[in-house]
């Protein structure tokens, strides 16, 4: 969450954000998804497409993990899986991608993915101000042929 501009969410907040989650679902048919360890199926973060608040013409692509799984390439990838699902089977002609300009992890992996830096916007509800990276279907983006490893 330290990029997030807030803390961890107790569980009332989690019950909240879930049920969020679970409209966009219903709305739109597709969103977040959960991301586990394939040995464990343990959850280890989450990734994928959603309409997000502060730019609502176009779904926002975004992932987050467990500190320990950081530095492993798994946001990159699910990234690339995120953006295949997107352009492909969803058939959305343009995403998003929004991060704090210190959260220098996720926008290197937006540059990885060919995403391009639009703008900044200020976020009145948290107080900060975030990136807006846009990528559109046909730009150049790296997506692994191998699919996931998680």
């Amino acid at each position: 969450m330290r990029h997030m501009a807030r803390g961890p969410l107790t569980l009332e907040e989690s019950a909240a954000a879930l049920a969020r989650y679970q409209r966009h679902w219903d709305e739109h048919g597709f969103g977040l998804l959960a991301v586990e360890e394939r040995t464990s199926g343990r959850l280890i973060g989450r990734a994928g497409p959603q309409f997000h608040r502060l730019w609502r013409t176009d779904p926002e692509v975004g992932w987050g993990f467990d500190p320990d799984y950081w530095g492993k390439g798994l946001a990159t990838e699910a990234g690339a899986a995120s953006l295949k699902w997107a352009f492909g089977d969803l058939d959305l002609a343009r995403l998003v991608s929004i991060a704090t300009p210190d959260n220098l992890a996720s926008r290197r992996i937006m540059e990885k993915l060919g995403f391009r830096f639009v703008e900044e916007i200020f976020d009145p509800t948290l107080g900060v101000t975030v990136m807006l990276h846009v990528l559109e279907r046909g730009d150049e983006y790296r997506v692994s042929e191998a699919g996931p490893r998680i």
